[in-house]
């Protein structure tokens, strides 16, 4: 039932592209997150930058989105907003600010200019000490 999404599209353009797929409306979809249908047409068309995160949150359970269609809908979101100084993806913004040790971590892998190799490294890393995917 789902295909592959350009990866290239904007972010409205991304997840109207997952609502279709998935024959949601746009009203029903709008309704499910908590929004006018208007607003959400308006951030489907680009006219709005993104969504708060709660209702992110309410849109990737709503549309049921894998792993990796909420990944690359969170970093287009992170795109859609870099004029408003909102880089980092919603999904972990709060991660980083409510653990100094994360930030800290961060702030040393972009002083010493860690490359993907060394990021790469570090989860490989991570992923054995902890057991995850």
């Amino acid at each position: 039932m789902q295909s592959a999404v350009k990866s290239e599209l904007p972010f409205g353009a991304y997840i109207e592209t997952l609502r279709k797929q998935r024959c949601r409306s746009l009203r029903e979809t709008a309704h499910a997150i908590g929004i006018s249908p208007q607003y959400y047409s308006e951030v489907e068309k680009g006219r709005r930058s993104t969504l708060v995160t709660e209702r992110m949150i309410s849109l990737e359970l709503f549309l049921n989105l894998s792993d990796d269609e909420s990944r690359i809908m969170y970093n287009k979101a992170a795109e859609a907003r870099k004029h408003k100084d909102v880089i980092v993806p919603q999904d972990f913004s709060n991660y980083i600010v409510e653990r100094d040790y994360a930030m800290a971590a961060l702030r040393v892998a972009k002083k010493l200019n860690a490359d993907e190799n060394d990021w790469q490294r570090f989860v490989d890393d991570l992923i054995k000490r902890k057991g995850g995917k």
